[in-house]
């Protein structure tokens, strides 16, 4: 009898460490949450200094001509601001098209930029700078 319980207590010895690897790796996977993405456009003047209220649109190409196929939360303009920046949300993945202009007649320059939504972990963000220049 004491045989069978010494060997049992063994084997539970050998299963516990993977046992406990396998756990712990689960709850940091658990811990991971679906970040949506921010953007954040830095507009800079051919002197390579922040441009001040300046406007940046953002859409999505290929829907100019119809905007109603696309959410109203894509489509959004804003001005920039003394430190020539413009800050965006978005809920999910999305290839979007960023103008900077100063009237919707005069765009000054545009990008296109793939924003992805990620699984982080809770203090990580999901962040995309990017600049543009204007003459």
């Amino acid at each position: 009898m004491r045989q069978l319980v010494s060997s049992m207590g063994k084997s539970m010895k050998k299963y516990t460490l993977p046992f406990l690897v396998l756990f712990l790796s689960s709850l940091t996977i658990a811990c991971k949450k679906e970040k949506s993405p921010e953007l954040e456009i830095t507009v800079l003047n051919s002197s390579n200094e922040p441009a001040r209220n300046v406007w940046v649109r953002t859409s999505i190409p290929g829907t100019e001509s119809d905007p109603r196929e696309v959410a109203a939360k894509v489509i959004d303009s804003v001005v920039t601001d003394n430190f020539g920046k413009a800050f965006f949300e978005f809920d999910n993945t999305i290839l979007i098209r960023v103008d900077a202009y100063r009237s919707p007649d005069n765009i000054l320059d545009s990008i296109s930029v793939l924003l992805e939504t990620k699984r982080l972990r809770g203090s990580e963000d999901n962040y995309y700078e990017r600049s543009m220049r204007i003459p």
